[in-house]
């Protein structure tokens, strides 16, 4: 929604552009610059795969963090108690087939027996694998290095499955979005350089095109496309809109 939102203000202010450019009786061609706004190569909103209580939050917003940090930890003393007991469990297994395989070679007990036993076992190393890898899931790793954008628990809090947690970024260089007549596509190419004029700050950042819209919007006769920043802007962060001057 927070696209097709952006999206129709890039039309908007491209199309006032147009207007004025067309009662000054200049070549529209000579107007070459859009609206765009700043988004983060990677980012993830961060949900719970298991019902707990938040323990500890690592890191707040705005914190950087490295990849494999644990971003938030939960108190897992249930999960850890039932991985022992299925642990328990999945021992009695093995030991309960490999005496019945013993009874099966002497014959003190039939087929079906030792088959049941078989069965009673790859039950048990499936229980085994779900209880590991609920208690994985008491931490949150951080996937690769980046920032945290927003956090919407606190710790102590009850948390259910899929309840969103936290917001990240990756540290990589940053895109723009930008919305240009699709005629321009007669001179525009991947690779191109421009120009970017950050509202918030003013600074003029290099960038250049890295990719153009699978297809072109025919009602507006417009296409997307996507700009990469040339380095790590210290003052640059995703949300930041501006001018792209090509």
């Amino acid at each position: 929604m927070k696209k097709l939102v952006f999206i129709i203000l890039l039309l908007l202010v491209n199309f006032a552009q147009a207007d004025t450019h067309d009662t000054s009786n200049t070549v529209e061609e000579d107007i070459r610059e859009a609206r765009t706004l700043v988004t983060a190569t990677e980012k993830v909103s961060i949900s719970s795969e298991i019902a707990a209580r938040v323990e500890k939050i690592n890191f707040l917003m705005g914190d950087a963090f490295n990849k494999g940090d644990i971003l938030i930890s939960f108190d897992c003393k249930l999960y850890n108690a039932q991985l022992e007991v299925i642990k328990a469990d999945h021992k009695s297994a093995q030991v309960q087939l490999k005496n019945d395989k013993e009874l099966l070679d002497m014959r003190s007990i039939g087929e079906l027996q030792y088959q049941l036993s078989e069965s009673a076992l790859k039950k048990a190393e499936a229980e085994l694998t779900i209880a590991k890898l609920n208690v994985e899931r008491c931490n949150i790793v951080a996937p690769y290095k980046g920032r945290v954008m927003d956090v919407y628990t606190n710790v102590f809090t009850s948390i259910e499955q899929r309840q969103p947690l936290m917001d990240i970024v990756g540290d990589g260089l940053l895109e723009a979005a930008v919305v240009v007549p699709s005629k321009w596509l007669s001179w525009l190419k991947k690779g191109h350089s421009v120009k970017i004029i950050i509202d918030e700050t003013g600074d003029e950042l290099d960038a250049k095109i890295i990719s153009l819209g699978a297809a072109v919007d025919a009602a507006s006769q417009t296409i997307e496309l996507k700009a990469q920043f040339n380095e790590k802007y210290e003052s640059l962060i995703p949300g930041m809109s501006g001018i792209v001057k090509f």
